[in-house]
Order: C-alpha cells, then sequence, then structure tokens
C-alpha cells in the first residue's frame, strides 16, 4: 500500500527527465532480504505492477544516447553484478512487455561471485545462455567489468584490460557490439571516463542519484538505489525525487527551505 502523499507526488512525477534506477540481487519469496542491497521478488513484482499503474516507460541505457526524446515519465532499470537470481526478474519484465539493463561481471558468468566484499553475499552468477535468452526478449546486457575492480584504484593498464576484454567476451557471445556500462561500486574519474569512452562504450551509469545524467555526460548516468527496505509509498518517492534519502524528515526540509526562497 502506498500512503495518500507519495501517491500523490508519484502522479506528478516525471516531468524532470528520466530516472535510473539501480538493483543488485533479486531473492526469492516475500520476506526483506539480510543484504541491504538486495529485494525482494514479490516487492519486486509490486514496483513494476505501480509503474505501469503510472504510466511509466521502461527504457534501455543505449536509448539515452540514441533517443533524442524520450517518454515523460521514462525509467531505466538497471541490474549490476549479473546474479543468477535476476533471472526470475528478467521472466517477471518480460512477462509484462517491460525492459531492462543488466551489467554483467564477465570473469564469473556461471559461476559464483569471486570478488570479496565484507557485507556482500557470494551469489552465483548469470550463465550466458541465459543472457543470449535475455537479449533475444528484448533486454540489454552491458559491462561491469571483467572482475569488479575498484577502477579508480587500478593502474591504466589494468582499467583498460578491464574494460576491454569485458566487452569483448560480452561482444563475441551476444554477437553484437556492448555499448553501455556501469562503474563498479560507482568510483569513476575523469581518467576511469576517458578510457571507458576509447574502449568503445557511449553510455555509463554511476551510483550518484538525481534526474538524467551528471553535467549532462552521458558517461555519467545517474542512478538511484532500490534497498531491502524501500517499501512501495518510499520507492514512489524515490520516482519523484531521484533520490536515495527520500524520508519525511529529508522531504520536510525540502519543503521548508522552498517556502523560504519564495517568502525571500
Amino acid at each position: 500500500m502506498i500512503d495518500p502523499l507519495s501517491k500523490k507526488l508519484l502522479a506528478g512525477a516525471g516531468r524532470n527527465g528520466p530516472v535510473s534506477l539501480m538493483y543488485h540481487s533479486i531473492t526469492p519469496g516475500a520476506s526483506r532480504p539480510a543484504w541491504q542491497w538486495a529485494l525482494s521478488f514479490r516487492r519486486f513484482e509490486e514496483q513494476l505492477a505501480l509503474l505501469q499503474d503510472f504510466g511509466w516507460t521502461t527504457i534501455l541505457a543505449d536509448e539515452l544516447a540514441t533517443i533524442d526524446a524520450l517518454p515523460a515519465k521514462s525509467v531505466l532499470l538497471t541490474f549490476d553484478d549479473g546474479y543468477a537470481d535476476n533471472y526470475a526478474a528478467f521472466e517477471a519484465l518480460a512477462k509484462r512487455g517491460m525492459k531492462a539493463s543488466w551489467y554483467v561481471v564477465t570473469q564469473d558468468l556461471g559461476q559464483t561471485a569471486s570478488w570479496r566484499d565484507d557485507d556482500a553475499p557470494r551469489l552465483p552468477l548469470l550463465t550466458p545462455a541465459q543472457l543470449l535468452e535475455m537479449q533475444a526478449a528484448g533486454m540489454e546486457i552491458g559491462s561491469h567489468t571483467h572482475s569488479h575492480c575498484r577502477l579508480t584504484q587500478a593502474d591504466p593498464e589494468q582499467i583498460e584490460a578491464e574494460l576491454t576484454r569485458s566487452r569483448a567476451i560480452l561482444s563475441d557471445l551476444l554477437d553484437r557490439p556492448v555499448s553501455s556500462f556501469a562503474y563498479p561500486y560507482g568510483l569513476y574519474n575523469e581518467s576511469v571516463m576517458s578510457t571507458v569512452q576509447a574502449a568503445g562504450y557511449r553510455v555509463a551509469l554511476t551510483t550518484r542519484p538525481g534526474f538524467g545524467l551528471v553535467d549532462h555526460h552521458l558517461l555519467a548516468v545517474r542512478r538511484v538505489s532500490i534497498m531491502a527496505d524501500d517499501t512501495l509509498s518510499s520507492f514512489a518517492r524515490k520516482l519523484a525525487f531521484a533520490d536515495n534519502d527520500v524520508s519525511w524528515s529529508k522531504l520536510g526540509r525540502y519543503v521548508g527551505d522552498r517556502i523560504k526562497d519564495r517568502l525571500k
């Protein structure tokens, strides 16, 4: 259920440019996942239904570079890492005629994730056959590097290898050029962006919230994080404000500041 104010905010949203949403693991069932970067499958389905009920159009990352005028309520659904449990999310999207973009770590396709993070479970990844099926159904498959490394901490040769190797593997597998990329951990700088462009990518996604692009740059697409504790109401407000923090206290300060500005 959505509270009345969040519902009203969502009804008036979609006028400030496309909103990009970032997902990771989609866990089976309805229980709230323990990992904050995961989301239950039932909540994911509820979010898809909400998007459709309020007239949002799903787009692909590549369309940001190829379509001049997107629909007013455009939303880019993205999935980082390429976890195998995303396959159920793909099926739910395809069933509704919706689409999304996946960013996969090529080193671990069809295997358990080999990179290590303190707070993240090591989960199996989608297989090459599943990626082919997903692309055939209208989904976009992009790169998330070869090994999920922190690009801003790598030397130039490693950065180039991570970007070119993953793109080559995916392009060979999918039999088409791979044009979009997501920065692992959201880490990037001018040097990394230049290498991303030189490697052949034309769209790259950050983890910085907001509408559209950072400084109107296609290699710095803004994204809003979808988390385990997001309710349908907070999800609606994230769409409306394109922000990670949509708590009522922050929104109250926002409204108060707007009123002060008008009174000046």
